[in-house]
């Protein structure tokens, strides 16, 4: 009976959640692509269907407790129209016991959008901002287009005045580092990445202590000698090990608004990295409880769903309005909270998490007292 009442409320869940998926998930693709369409109108079609392509996983992560939304709706509304869960509950089958199957279905997912956050999204959301630049700008990458930003990369800041799109060959190159009160500045004419990491032609190193300049027992030449520790300058070449590809630091910082290509544990490590600005470290913050929030929100949305299915969702048009509805509130309050953590106005974990709190508080109070409310 159990297998039998269970793989009953699969057959009915199952075809409205991957309609949501579907659907949503092709409309949050469709929603990437529009506001791009003047610059990839024209791109080849394969190509093109390849972009199309590596931006799904990160919308399929992003509407999977949507989709759980309207399939509690549809399949709980249709069962409670046709008083067959009251049927049920009375042949002793708990309003609980009949939501296991959904509770299952929302663990899966939830773990499925953590390993696709942890394993998948950091690669594909990588190809995403290259592979764009790449149809955009005739087969050439998009590194042109940080000239004349200061960009982090693995403890320095890079800094470059031109670049050339056919080699991707950076020219008149700045890198720095702080350590303590030390600035080591590199100088170089030109430098490319390459697999080893970034190759410096024609280079400057030079390390400042500038606590030096806090001794003022110091006459000005010993001042000026304490305080430049290192001087060299070659005209061959060296490589600086950096963790980050080209790629990345195209998506990241194109400014094309692309995902950010962190997985869970290197945006949780980034939130602690004392070398990092503080607003660098509260958006590494707020993109790691982002990336745990997104997938537990199948359950505080699974929590307002059941109640609201069986109190409203007398008809598919107004479950479907109502997992609209739903589906709006806890995007606003979700996209609001992060930029109130962001902002520093809150802590992070709460402008996240809010809208997780605020949906599962709403769904616990409909459920114990949906009697009263629908009498």
């Amino acid at each position: 009976m159990s297998s039998r009442l269970d793989r009953y409320f699969l057959r009915e869940a199952l075809p409205p959640l991957l309609f949501g998926l579907i659907i949503y998930s092709s409309l949050a693709v469709i929603s990437t692509a529009l506001p791009r369409l003047q610059w990839i109108v024209g791109t080849p079609l394969l190509g093109l269907g390849h972009w199309l392509l590596l931006i799904f996983p990160a919308a399929l992560v992003q509407t999977l407790p949507i989709a759980m939304v309207l399939a509690v709706l549809l399949a709980f509304g249709r069962m409670a129209s046709n008083n067959e869960l009251q049927a049920m509950q009375a042949g002793g089958i708990s309003l609980g016991r009949s939501t296991r199957v959904f509770v299952i279905l929302g663990l899966a997912m939830a773990t499925l959008a953590l390993y696709m956050n942890e394993w998948v999204l950091p690669k594909t959301n990588t190809q995403v901002g290259s592979l764009y630049w790449q149809l955009t700008s005739g087969g050439k990458s998009g590194l042109w287009r940080l000239m004349g930003q200061d960009i982090p990369v693995s403890g320095y800041t890079l800094h470059f005045e031109k670049a050339n799109r056919s080699t991707d060959e950076m020219i008149k190159v700045r890198i720095q580092r702080w350590q303590d009160q030390d600035l080591t500045v590199i100088f170089a004419e030109r430098a490319q990445f390459t697999e080893s990491g970034l190759k410096l032609f024609d280079y400057q190193i030079d390390t400042l202590d500038l606590a030096t300049l806090n001794q003022a027992n110091l006459s000005p030449e010993q001042m000026l000698e304490s305080l430049l520790k290192t001087h060299s300058v070659s005209d061959q070449s060296f490589t600086l090990k950096i963790s980050e590809t080209p790629e990345e630091l195209i998506t990241n910082f194109s400014q094309g608004g692309f995902e950010d290509t962190r997985s869970i544990r290197e945006a949780y490590q980034d939130s602690r990295d004392a070398s990092l600005t503080d607003a660098d470290r509260r958006k590494a913050a707020v993109l790691f409880h982002r990336k745990i929030a997104e997938p537990f929100a199948n359950f505080s949305l699974l929590l307002v769903a059941v109640p609201l299915s069986l109190l409203y969702a007398s008809s598919r048009s107004v479950a479907f309005g109502l997992s609209l509805v739903v589906t709006l509130v806890w995007y606003l309050v979700f996209t609001v909270g992060q930029l109130f953590g962001q902002a520093g106005n809150v802590p992070v974990w709460l402008g996240v998490w809010a809208a997780n709190i605020l949906l599962a508080s709403l769904g616990v109070y409909l459920l114990m007292f949906r009697n009263q409310l629908k009498g």
